[in-house]
């Protein structure tokens, strides 16, 4: 059975996420618990000193933070559900083909528990937030204006910091015409880019998230243990790596300086205009597809070759082969 057939898919999901439900739940509800608590315990360490923007603001950094985290580690347990004898021989003799079952694990590692994840997310946050108006909770700091760049947004202390999250979880691509104007009026500063760098910018924040998704995978389905361990060592080797390359002049974004004085009534006036290194953004572009692609070509490698019983720590005998 080597084609790819839609239903079988479904069907394949549907057994992974009935078998491990109970777990998902409880973790959900856990997570949940745990947001809850973690931001009444924020709020209170800080409420004497910060006002209710800075609260969400810190809240929802943390919040960011421990998604990533949650996520990558999801990633890397694609086959954590299955790997104990009953299960994976449960699963291994489902009616569907290596992809199905393969992609029925993807799907509920990045998709479905992830989602529960956000949800945990969502739902400590509304704890927080009914909390707070049923008890009445306020002090001097009950609610402040903070401007930005194009109005004046009323924060309060019970005021949800999911948007704060989905907004650091969104690419931030600067847009054309950006204004930085500093608070004693004396500088502004002026920020300018063509559509080459945003379409530039979009195409690689999508690659490097397609990359690091595949370098979990894989580490996922070779390792038993320490999967994330791992995985997470050989990221931050290839940072540093990348970081060295821009150490010594591989950079993949540049900028240019215009600066006056005395303009429209500021000390300082400058203009900067975001550029982008073609030759060595198609570089980055090309080594993180063919990479992605070995990745998922190589887990699904990995995974065609299950059995029952493998090695204490990966699920890939080399020898063997």
């Amino acid at each position: 059975m080597n084609s790819f057939n839609i239903n079988r898919f479904g069907r394949t999901l549907y057994w992974v996420l009935s078998v491990n439900f109970r777990t998902l739940l409880l973790w959900t509800i856990g997570s949940a618990l745990a947001v809850f608590v973690g931001e009444m315990f924020f709020m209170h360490f800080m409420s004497t000193t910060a006002t209710p923007y800075v609260m969400i603001r810190e809240s929802s950094a943390i919040c960011t933070i421990l998604f990533t985290i949650a996520s990558l580690v999801l990633i890397s347990s694609i086959v954590t559900s299955v790997n104990n004898k009953r299960k994976r021989e449960a699963f291994l003799m489902l009616p569907s083909s290596n992809l199905e079952k393969f992609l029925s694990l993807v799907a509920y590692t990045t998709v479905i528990s992830i989602a529960c994840i956000f949800l945990a997310i969502v739902m400590g946050d509304s704890l927080r937030m009914l909390w707070l108006w049923a008890s009445g909770y306020s002090n001097e700091m009950m609610g402040t204006t903070i401007p930005t760049a194009h109005n004046g947004e009323t924060y309060y202390w019970y005021s949800s910091a999911v948007p704060s999250v989905v907004n650091n979880l969104t690419p931030h691509i600067l847009p054309n015409g950006y204004i930085y104007t500093s608070g004693d009026g004396k500088m502004k500063i002026v920020y300018t880019c063509g559509n080459g760098y945003l379409i530039a910018k979009y195409v690689l924040t999508v690659a490097f998230v397609v990359w690091l998704h595949s370098l979990f995978t894989l580490g996922g389905t070779l390792l038993r243990k320490y999967a994330f361990v791992v995985s997470g060592i050989v990221f931050f080797f290839i940072l540093w790596l990348y970081a060295w390359a821009e150490h010594h002049g591989f950079n993949i974004y540049d900028r240019q300086y215009y600066q006056e004085f005395g303009r429209e009534g500021f000390d300082q006036f400058e203009t900067v205009v975001l550029m982008v290194n073609t030759s060595v953004a198609s570089v980055v572009l090309l080594l993180s597809t063919a990479f992605s692609i070995f990745n998922y070509w190589a887990s699904f490698h990995i995974f065609k070759g299950f059995q029952l019983i493998t090695n204490k720590w990966t699920n890939y005998d080399i020898l063997k082969r």
